[in-house]
């Protein structure tokens, strides 16, 4: 039997596969065995992926191979329970994705009632958000940011790819965030801080 030859196309899609984590061109580069158009390879890979029930895509974090979502529910059921969040963690998580660098006072302040002690707590475990910079303000309270798991459990690519602030607030998901005076992130006390850039 003769010996397929394996192209650059193929080497990138047994990388992929087997790997947990989307990879970036250059994580992809570096596990080559020869010099390739990493670049090329991949947009061969999702031509060739077109009309399957999988496709490479890239996210946060860079490439991988995602179940198309109409055969996702074929898949679910052999995976593990996705994590649940509660609508206080919910609704805390978008907060900090919308106002980031933020500290627990000022999500307060935004949500309109406190802040319960396991939100945080679960939301840092969960790996989707993750300590900041300290404010420089009295008591340099701690911020926090959302992470790179944040974004692919939202399968969101960047921040700036976010729903639009209105689409949120008719979800319930933020209140009405014009009014709620914030310390800018520089920590001086004037302005407020600005959504991100949707």
């Amino acid at each position: 039997m003769a010996e397929r030859n394996v192209t650059p196309s193929m080497m990138v899609e047994a990388i992929l596969l087997t790997s947990r984590d989307p990879l970036t061109l250059d994580d992809i580069a570096e596990r080559l065995p020869i010099r390739a158009d990493v670049r090329a390879a991949l947009s061969d890979l999702a031509e060739a992926y077109e009309g399957r029930s999988i496709s490479v895509i890239e996210t946060a974090g860079g490439w991988c191979v995602r179940t198309r979502p109409e055969h996702s529910d074929l898949c679910r059921k052999m995976l593990p329970k996705p994590f649940r969040l509660t609508r206080a963690a919910l609704e805390t998580l978008t907060v900090i994705a919308y106002f980031q660098p933020i500290t627990r006072s000022e999500i307060e302040r935004v949500r309109g009632v406190s802040l319960a002690k396991g939100t945080m707590d679960m939301l840092v475990w969960a790996g989707l958000v993750r300590p900041g910079p300290r404010r420089q303000t009295p008591g340099t309270p701690m911020t926090f940011l959302t992470t790179d798991a944040f974004l692919r459990q939202f399968d969101i690519r960047t921040l700036d790819d976010l729903p639009g602030i209105d689409e949120m607030r008719e979800a319930g998901l933020l209140a009405d965030v014009s009014a709620v005076g914030m310390p800018s992130p520089g920590g001086d006390g004037e302005g407020v801080i600005s959504p991100v850039e949707v």
